[in-house]
């Protein structure tokens, strides 16, 4: 097996690793699997998963549930990442769909309850419209969304004592404010649900715990790690940005972190007068 190849399995494992590790830390930082402000799903009921990533979510949902009569579904634009029907519960499925097209067929109001966790990067021009839509079309009068977002807004660095420099964190804060602005769709993700059709919705800031910080912040680094590494086209600037996360893993390690919130959106579809 070539070098190549070789970097290209480890790649895989390395983001199904990271993704799962930041599936167990993402729950015990909110403390629940679906929103307990979402009632709880009677037997009969069916949960999509968009952009199920590993299908990490729904293996905690069926755990939490604790019985099979709800049907969990999960959908990204590759599912190999996902455990084979052998490694999983029968009550837990995965099929390859971009959520830009339309949506795959037997699925309109289907689904009892679409989560949606971390899709920012695939939103362009600030437009997630279409996916909104598809998930509109997929939910069943009453049903409920849950959408999670990284809060990339209101960032701050987190010190032992105040005095403590942090210059790679620094820059790495000046970094995330120059690409803001990609993710402005995020903030007025409320209005744009309410106009394409929901109600009851509900957007929260939600701060991780202290004893978390260390633990997000080095999976976060490890994250920009695989993004400088694999998509930054120069290499000379993704030489300087790895090398500015390494300095700030040291600043890491003496107690300081950038704290990185998150946004909880939730929504139920109108159910329309008279039904």
């Amino acid at each position: 097996m070539s070098n190549h190849t070789n970097y290209g399995l480890r790649r895989d494992y390395n983001a199904s690793s990271r993704l799962n590790y930041q599936a167990y830390l993402w729950k015990d930082s909110l403390g629940y699997v679906a929103h307990p402000k979402i009632p709880k799903l009677p037997p009969g009921s069916r949960v999509a998963d968009v952009g199920t990533g590993t299908g990490i979510w729904l293996l905690q949902l069926a755990q939490e549930l604790g019985h099979a009569e709800v049907q969990l579904d999960g959908y990204d634009i590759s599912i190999a990442q996902c455990p084979t029907e052998n490694l999983r519960p029968g009550n837990v499925s995965f099929t390859e769909w971009n959520a830009f097209e339309e949506i795959p067929p037997g699925t309109y109001e289907t689904y009892d309850l679409v989560h949606i966790r971390l899709f920012g990067i695939n939103v362009q021009n600030n437009d997630p419209s279409k996916v909104i839509r598809n998930v509109l079309c997929m939910l069943k009068p009453g049903g409920w969304l849950q959408w999670e977002e990284v809060k990339s807004t209101d960032n701050e660095i987190l010190k032992p004592d105040p005095p403590m420099a942090t210059p790679a964190m620094d820059q790495l804060i000046g970094y995330i404010t120059q690409h803001r602005g990609y993710d402005d769709w995020l903030l007025d993700l409320p209005s744009t649900l309410q106009n394409e059709g929901f109600d009851s919705v509900q957007m929260q800031k939600h701060e991780d715990p202290l004893y978390l910080m260390r633990y997000f912040y080095e999976m976060w680094i490890v994250t920009l790690e695989e993004f400088f590494t694999t998509v930054v086209k120069d290499a000379e600037q993704a030489e300087r940005n790895l090398a500015l996360i390494q300095e700030s893993h040291l600043e890491c390690k003496k107690g300081a972190a950038i704290r990185l919130g998150k946004l909880i959106c939730i929504a139920r579809k109108t159910v329309a007068a008279g039904k």
